[in-house]
């Protein structure tokens, strides 16, 4: 009997090791990513975190407020509070394209937020090893937003944190404006 066991645990030990070395098993993809484009630069953020991209509408201007917050969308019924990506990342400012700029719309925190970027680009699924993510970077971007380096075909994708890209009081702002909104909406 412990023969038999013997060589069931050696058979096993074999395929597991060669699984690990076997360059033809499919290698598990890491999460997908929208790719975007903001100045020279491509952006991807989780896949899982967008909800839909929209082309380019008119935003409804809120005074006082940061100029990287454009104002307000009106998304099939739902207020939505919108910013200017290139701008909240300390790029500077471009004028839109109506036929390439683009609205990201995701889920931050219990807000669903817009983000204007210059362009959507592919859905790319990197894998892990494609991915650099322990990285001195010297960068426009504070360091807190990105999460890594992905190594796509012809560039370099600099993959963002959407959820750190606003911090607690610039979230706490948009969404006071986001509810005021929808409340004077409810009353008209």
């Amino acid at each position: 009997m412990s023969n038999v066991l013997d060589q069931q645990a050696s058979c096993l030990s074999k395929y597991a090791g060669s699984t690990a070395s076997d360059n033809n098993v499919v290698k598990r993809t890491a999460q997908k990513n929208l790719v975007f484009s903001l100045e020279d630069e491509q952006y991807g953020i989780p896949l899982s975190s967008v909800k839909e991209v929209i082309g380019l509408v008119k935003v409804t201007p809120i005074p006082h407020v940061p100029p990287f917050y454009k104002g307000l969308i009106n998304l099939r019924g739902r207020i939505i509070s919108v910013i200017d990506l290139r701008l909240k990342l300390g790029l500077l400012e471009k004028e839109y394209e109506p036929k390439k700029t683009s609205i990201v719309i995701s889920d931050v925190n219990d807000l669903t937020i817009g983000s204007i970027v210059d362009d959507v680009n592919e859905v790319v699924g990197f894998d892990e090893e494609q991915i650099e993510r322990d990285l001195e970077i010297s960068h426009s971007v504070r360091r807190d937003y990105i999460t890594g380096v992905a190594k796509a075909k012809d560039n370099l994708v600099l993959l963002l944190d959407i959820h750190k890209v606003l911090d607690s009081e610039e979230l706490e702002m948009i969404g006071h404006h986001s509810a005021i909104s929808s409340q004077n909406d409810n009353e008209g």
